[in-house]
């Protein structure tokens, strides 16, 4: 299974379920959720640039024992608009920073 957190960062049940899955996960994806939004598909903010505790979500996911990469999935029209280099550049200094 892959954990995006996403689509699970509100859960009040989230540490309890990431412990049960355990080592079933095997993917984890990372993006931010933006206060407000304008699409639920494509505005997914930057790590950093929302409210997710992505940090905190990596240290549960870890301690349930995955140890695979943590992969920045930035659905967004806003990010998709600016220079590719830029984006990585950005995406590289959060997910040292934020993640």
């Amino acid at each position: 299974m892959a954990l995006d957190v996403y689509h699970v960062w509100w859960d009040p049940e989230l540490a309890r379920q990431v412990a049960r899955a355990g080592r079933r996960i095997a993917g984890f994806h990372l993006c931010d959720w933006k206060v407000p939004t304008t699409d639920l598909v494509f505005d997914r903010g930057m790590p950093g640039e929302g409210v997710i505790d992505i940090a905190g979500i990596r240290t549960m996911v870890e301690a349930a024992g995955y140890r695979g990469f943590a992969e920045v999935e930035l659905l967004s029209h806003a990010w998709w608009k600016r220079d590719p280099d830029e984006v990585l550049a950005i995406m590289k200094e959060r997910h040292a920073t934020v993640c």
